[in-house]
């Protein structure tokens, strides 16, 4: 009995090895896996806090180019205002001539309206001739002429006389209440003039007068910003802070700029945690300031942080389960096998290498392992696809790239791209391959899809295959790539075609190469855009359609650039001159949101919601010019009635007296006289000379001077053609009678 149990226990001693290097084995596994994830989250909040950092300097590198574009586009488009306005011929006379001839000024004025009216931040202009000491001006208040010292704005007087050289184009913010559309606002005035030899003023300059609001948003763009002089002095804003926060802010950005700074942020708090950006602007010694909340300038990357600790939290999750399950399914059964070969063959070799080998083969032959390694590379294969679009994916060469992520494509064959505006790439993919075309496919920004076709003849049958299954979508079909170093330049293209797609009528499919170089010129479109304001002034709005019309016609062949250029021209004419007809509806409260809408690029504003706006505007100018003609007319009557017998008068003369155009008065002269104007002036001077002839004392020839007609032989051919006979014959006549 003792000999039994002796062996049992030598058994027990024998088996004991195998059994503890199994659990040592398996133990230290579930060790190091919860070393590993706890490094894992260590290494994660580590690599999270150094893209806090990057993230706000690379949203400082952003906002110091954003300032410099900014600062360069705005001091480009002054200068040219400025070179286009104040070398003008006329307006150089306006300025600079001693004396002037109504003509001259008529003229002069007459081009600074056409500048002020067609553009969409100027409200008004100033002339200042220092020999004549008169100030000339667009604004609807006071005249167009006046004395320095009588001239209505003051204020632009005062600046005018103390007018310096580092003046010159500098915004000043002022308070007036000479404005053209609006009274008592605020404005951003600009003077410009030239030098002599000693750095001087010269006794002339021009003053441009912008809309508050509209600099604000030519500078800052809608964000909430403002621009300080190097010694803190406020020269423009649009921030929605108090004022009690510009010294906080200002003494910040003073004490870092004194340190040879001129760009950077800080944190502070007001109302929450803020982040301020600052820069030096790269033309004058101003510093851009922008202030963000700090969660709105960072909330993506924290969206991401959350999103991470929630995969990290799931992923652990589930190799607890999966340790487990493991436990459960093999380490168990392995323990009964190995505790079974001991009890049975003590002295047998513990070949836990082989055991596990072969569980590892079982475990990669899963369908499961095999469905997440599926995933697994079609996820990696569409970053691929998109880093060969975006030109940032790196290879040693195309045959190396295609094997090792199992592209269905081919290095030594051309790849057409092709663009769809829905996102259903299996169904794609699946329609393409069916006839026989290799190809691949990803989703870009969530927003359309991008197949590369490598069919082995031309792909139009791959292409009316897929227009036919799918009809609602568009298709923007590429021209060749060589090879994968083209693909970046043929999908910029793509994308500039698809983004333009609206202005093609022969969709839903278009080819890139039916326009091999998209004009970059905005002369054609700029000039449809003054036919269509022209018309939108006048009240004809079905000239105004026609011209829009018109205008959407010349944008096809543009690049994406000169496309936008000439929409925004386009959208700010119309703007500006809707709310000078409906003031009332600028305010955002007021329909400006709507009206704006209806003006933004988009399908809508190119089928018809352009046109709704079109309408509201040329029906409001014609009831006023309606209600305007007739009180004009009226006036313009009685002036003939009482000084037709002025030698001078004519058409211009009234035309200029009523500050109407020649044409206009002609025209509605005729609709309500059923005559001409010369005619109708005519016909008093004949009724007038009748009159005169009654009295039989009266010389006939000295009648003409009389009624206003110097030309003796023009006035008798025309007393004859009114009355059938001659100024003698009717004065014999009156005689008899």
């Amino acid at each position: 009995m003792w000999k039994g149990v002796c062996k049992i226990m030598k058994r027990k001693k024998k088996s004991s090895p195998g059994k503890d290097i199994i659990s040592i084995r398996f133990l230290s596994v579930v060790l190091m896996s919860f070393v590993l994830i706890l490094a894992l989250l260590g290494l994660l909040y580590h690599q999270f806090q150094k893209a806090f950092l990057s993230s706000i300097n690379r949203a400082n590198e952003e906002f110091v180019y954003q300032v410099s574009a900014t600062s360069s586009s705005t001091e480009e488009f002054l200068q040219n205002m400025v070179n286009q306005i104040f070398y003008s011929n006329t307006v150089s006379k306006l300025r600079s001539y001693e004396e002037l001839t109504n003509w001259q000024v008529v003229d002069g004025v007459r081009e600074l309206n056409t500048y002020s009216a067609s553009s969409t931040i100027i409200d008004s202009i100033y002339i200042f001739n220092g020999k004549q000491q008169r100030v000339y001006s667009t604004s609807s208040y006071g005249a167009v002429g006046d004395s320095f010292s009588a001239f209505a704005d003051r204020d632009a007087v005062a600046l005018f006389e103390n007018r310096s050289e580092a003046g010159r184009l500098v915004p000043i913010l002022r308070h007036s209440d000479v404005s053209n559309i609006y009274s008592n606002r605020e404005l951003y005035s600009f003077l410009f003039f030239e030098l002599d030899r000693s750095g001087l003023p010269k006794d002339n300059a021009i003053m441009f007068n912008i809309s508050k609001n509209w600099l604000n948003r030519l500078y800052f763009g809608g964000e909430d910003a403002f621009i300080i002089k190097e010694d803190g002095v406020l020269v423009a804003s649009s921030a929605q802070e108090g004022e009690e926060l510009y010294p906080l802010l200002t003494e910040k950005i003073l004490s870092r700029t004194g340190e040879g700074v001129d760009s950077g942020y800080f944190i502070y708090q007001a109302q929450g945690r803020q982040i301020c950006f600052f820069s030096r602007m790269p033309d004058r010694p101003w510093y851009y300031v922008k202030s963000l909340p700090y969660d709105q300038c960072l909330e993506d990357l924290r969206h991401t942080e959350e999103q991470t600790f929630l995969f990290v939290i799931a992923g652990f999750g589930i190799l607890l389960l999966a340790g487990t399950m493991i436990s459960v399914d093999i380490y168990v059964p392995l323990r009964k096998i190995t505790r079974r070969i001991s009890d049975i063959a003590p002295d047998a070799p513990q070949n836990t290498d082989a055991m596990l080998e072969s569980l590892n083969h079982l475990i990669e032959s899963n369908s499961n392992a095999r469905q997440i390694q599926t995933s697994l590379r079609a996820m990696v294969r569409g970053e691929v696809l998109q880093g060969l679009l975006f030109g940032s994916q790196e290879y040693e060469s195309p045959e190396a790239l295609i094997r090792e992520y199992d592209l269905q494509l081919l290095s030594d064959r051309p790849i057409r791209l092709c663009l769809i505006d829905g996102l259903r790439l299996p169904l794609y993919l699946e329609c393409v391959r069916d006839g026989q075309a290799r190809c691949e496919g990803v989703i870009v920004h969530n927003e359309y899809t991008i197949l590369f076709l490598q069919a082995e003849q031309e792909p139009q049958a791959v292409l009316d295959r897929l227009s036919a299954q799918f009809p609602a979508r568009w298709f923007v079909v590429g021209t060749e790539a060589e090879d994968f170093a083209a693909l970046p330049r043929v999908y910029g293209r793509l994308v500039e075609f698809y983004e333009l797609r609206f202005l093609y009528q022969n969709g839903p499919m278009l080819f890139v190469q039916d326009y091999p170089q998209l004009d970059d010129s905005p002369a054609e479109p700029e000039a449809r855009v003054s036919d269509v304001i022209d018309a939108l002034k006048k009240g004809y709005g079905g000239k105004a359609g026609k011209a829009y019309l018109e205008f959407l016609a010349s944008l096809n062949g543009k690049s994406g650039r000169c496309v936008q250029y000439a929409w925004a021209a386009l959208s700010g004419a119309v703007l500006k001159l809707y709310f000078e007809c409906f003031p009332g509806e600028a305010d955002p409260d007021g329909g400006y949101q709507t009206v704006s809408e209806s003006l933004r690029f988009s399908p809508e504003a190119l089928n018809g919601g352009c046109e709704a706006v079109f309408t509201r505007i040329a029906e409001h100018i014609q009831q006023k010019k309606a209600s305007r003609k007739g009180s004009s007319l009226d006036q313009v009557i009685a002036a003939i009635e009482e000084s037709y017998c002025d030698s001078n008068l004519s058409s211009q003369v009234l035309a200029d007296r009523f500050n109407l155009s020649t044409a206009y008065l002609c025209r509605i002269f005729r609709q309500a006289k059923g005559c001409s104007l010369t005619d109708y002036i005519n016909q008093l001077r004949i009724a007038r000379a009748q009159e005169i002839l009654r009295d039989p004392s009266v010389k006939v020839k000295d009648v003409a001077g009389q009624v206003g007609i110097e030309n003796k032989q023009y006035f008798f051919m025309l007393f004859k053609q009114t009355t059938g006979v001659t100024p003698k014959q009717y004065q014999i006549q009156q005689r008899g009678v």
